[in-house]
């Protein structure tokens, strides 16, 4: 059917809503909101106003409206909240296929569809078609994170004063639409279009409707008190990032990243304000914000409480709907985030030790449900637990787990798989002097964990994820760990090696000149120490026995690699082959041991050690410039 236009139509108020608009139209005409939504082109589905249509219209209903009620292009898409969508990722992310009631949306903060409203914005701004028909129904009263009405100085309210009754929330028996009883005619667009009832669900439609008008508790501006004007900031800092400008610093180069996650963050932030509660309190700024968050934690908890076993609750993770509280909650959330701009272990010691009261006290995929939340880098960092510094290495393996420890100016590739003794001597003295001067694995243990907590530090991950970008076994890697643990806990000397990790990571900040240790890895994965070189290693040697046989290049090769990518010869290619192939590796690994046990080093052996470590050193510089070639 061609839509032809209204008689008589409207123009649209500035941000106002598709339902707002109808209403105002519907009351202009004297028709049923149902009847306008028709003679515009919008119940074709299935005689319905789906409240998908708030989030954006189809581009065929779009031309309708446009035509009906004589709107310039552009004007339609305005009623929706599609421009949102762009500055308000929840909304933008909400899933609309096959949603028929749009449940997850608040469960997710996306929206309500239950409008909160401003009572003076309804009553119009004083001019001629405000005072006939009401002003307008915005559009951001429908984002979770909207509570206050900046340009009244005043909370939004929720329900009507009357019956209590919420804007656009159905009966059982009608499926949730972007308009309540849309077929009854006559009311105000401000009026309640509820049915007054004893206190029991009635869907009769004989029962007189409530009609209270919503625009008459309006307030005259004062003096408000302190919350109140924190709140105010925090709602005006919220709707610059909802509808941001070109000057707004959603659209700056410099705080790009925290500004691109500022409602992520916020909505993370709030979750966790919730989850631990009471110990998250003090980022309460009063007794009154404390109490409005305390009755909302009451609430919620009463909810989950009342569940069936076995059940999830539904509205767990939902936004408040009280705007009161809701303000409340987010002026925590955002006291518990503070400077955006600042370094992140301030933040990560505001962050821990709630996110631990949080995720012990509540369900066991509550970790995990923050891990799926696309916050920014900072607030990801100060979320992740890390029991000794890493990453937990629990059963979850989501890629929002791959956030650096820190901000590192080195990648993992400047990482080697052994830290290099050199470092281990400037920065690990105070634990090395406490061990046995002839213990050689437990300062091989501690190389180890160092590399795996640089790797960590640098690219993210659990132990096991930086063990593999390392080439270090899994066991291997938790073997050091475990000695570690067994060496520096029962003394309280983990804080020692976190020190001193950190201040390698320092010195490699600094570094100008990075190696990478990958390279010379990929480099050396097939290379073989030319037979020509092993003979001038061992010439003049004549005490070295089978110095040329096939087993002595196989454990030169080995010793050179784990030099010059400073990895562990035992898991250098030349042993993982024999490993691979199921051949015994005791020949090779005893014939390597015969060079490097300090026993033996002298006379010739000593002599073709020194050679082996200077011609891998000028392998390394070679490495440095270009591959080796291969052999």
């Amino acid at each position: 059917m061609t839509t032809r236009p209204l008689a008589r139509s409207l123009a649209p108020l500035p941000e106002e809503s598709l339902p707002g608009f109808l209403l105002r139209l519907a009351y202009r005409l004297d028709r049923s909101p149902a009847r306008i939504a028709a003679l515009c082109g919008l119940s074709s589905h299935q005689h319905r106003l789906p409240v998908e249509y708030l989030v954006s219209l189809p581009t065929e209903f779009t031309e309708a409206v446009e035509i009906a009620a004589s709107l310039r292009k552009g004007e339609a898409d305005a009623l929706t909240l599609s421009a949102m969508a762009a500055s308000y990722p929840p909304l933008a992310t909400m899933r609309l296929a096959g949603s028929r009631n749009m449940a997850s949306a608040r469960r997710t903060w996306a929206l309500n569809l239950s409008s909160r409203y401003c009572p003076n914005c309804l009553a119009g701004d004083g001019s001629a078609i405000q005072n006939s028909y009401g002003g307008p129904w915005r559009l951001r009263w429908h984002i979770p994170v909207s509570f206050a009405c900046t340009a009244h100085g005043r909370i939004l309210e929720l329900g009507c004063p009357q019956c209590g009754g919420l804007p656009n929330q159905p009966s059982n028996t009608e499926r949730q639409g972007l308009i309540t009883q849309r077929t009854i005619g006559g009311l105000h667009p401000a009026q309640c279009r509820h049915h007054l009832t004893d206190g029991t669900v009635s869907t009769d439609v004989r029962t007189p409707l409530c009609a209270a008008r919503l625009d008459r508790k309006t307030c005259v501006a004062e003096q408000p008190d302190s919350e109140l004007v924190r709140m105010l900031a925090l709602q005006r800092h919220i709707d610059r990032h909802l509808t941001p400008t070109e000057q707004s610093p959603a659209n700056t180069d410099k705080h790009s990243n925290l500004e691109q996650h500022f409602f992520s963050d916020l909505i993370a932030a709030a979750q966790l304000i919730r989850l631990s509660w009471p110990d998250s309190a003090r980022f309460a700024s009063s007794t009154a914000v404390s109490d409005l968050i305390a009755r909302h934690v009451a609430t919620w908890n009463d909810l989950r409480s009342h569940r069936n076993p076995g059940r999830r609750v539904r509205d767990a993770w939902a936004a408040p709907q009280d705007p009161a509280e809701c303000g409340a909650l987010l002026l925590a959330a955002d006291a518990l985030l503070g400077d955006r701009g600042q370094d992140g272990p301030a933040l990560r010691e505001r962050i821990q030790p709630l996110a631990a009261a949080a995720f012990m006290r509540n369900e066991a995929n509550t970790g995990a449900a923050f891990r799926r939340m696309k916050v920014s880098t900072d607030l990801a960092q100060a979320l992740i637990q890390r029991p000794l510094g890493f990453t937990r290495a629990g059963g979850h393996h989501h890629v929002r787990q791959h956030i650096p420890a820190r901000r590192c100016r080195f990648a993992v590739d400047h990482v080697p798989a052994l830290l290099p003794e050199a470092w281990s001597a400037a920065h690990f003295g105070d634990l090395t002097s406490r061990w046995s001067p002839g213990d050689t694995w437990k300062p091989r243990h501690l190389r180890r964990v160092a590399s795996l907590r640089l790797v960590e530090m640098a690219g993210g991950g659990t132990w096991p994820q930086s063990a593999a970008i390392l080439g270090i076994p899994w066991t291997t890697a938790q073997r050091s760990l475990t000695v570690l643990k067994r060496c520096l806990l029962p003394d309280g000397l983990w804080p020692l090696f976190d020190t001193a990790v950190e201040m390698v990571a320092r010195g490699l900040d600094h570094d100008t000149r990075h190696v990478d240790f990958a390279a010379r890895r990929r480099s050396l994965s097939t290379w073989q120490i030319p037979a020509e070189d092993l003979a001038v290693l061992a010439a003049d040697l004549v005490r070295l026995a089978n110095a040329e046989s096939p087993l002595t290049r196989a454990a030169v090769t080995a010793l050179v690699w784990a030099r010059v990518t400073q990895g562990d010869h035992l898991h250098s290619p030349a042993v993982e082959a024999l490993r691979t192939t199921q051949q015994g590796t005791q020949p090779l690994v005893a014939a390597i041991g015969q060079l490097q046990t300090p026993g033996n080093r002298k006379g010739a052996r000593l002599r073709f050690l020194q050679r082996i470590n200077d011609y891998a050193d000028d392998l390394a510089r070679v490495c440095n410039e270009a591959p080796p070639p291969l052999r």
